[in-house]
């Protein structure tokens, strides 16, 4: 009987340990879509229009063509695919 309580106290506390993982795995990638979010605008513009092709798919070809338009042409196919990889 006392082994069966130190196994609930251990499946309790390696829950308790995922959840936590968790949690911060979620923080963690929430600030960095922030981070990015509040670097995009320097680099879009007001009327920059990104489509999505499927839920959760962005369009490459809206990154590709503001940086096509902002940046140099060998330059900005980097700073597309840079972006787009980024999301």
């Amino acid at each position: 009987m006392h082994l069966g309580r130190n196994l609930t106290h251990g499946d309790n506390f390696a829950a308790k340990r995922m959840r936590k993982l968790t949690q911060r795995r979620v923080v963690d990638y929430t600030s960095i879509v922030v981070r990015y979010m509040q670097g995009l605008p320097e680099l879009l513009g007001i009327r920059t229009n990104i489509g999505l092709k499927r839920m959760g798919e962005l369009d490459p070809k809206a990154f590709h063509d503001t940086c096509k338009s902002r940046f140099p042409p060998d330059e900005a196919e980097i700073q597309a695919t840079t972006l787009y990889s980024s999301w």
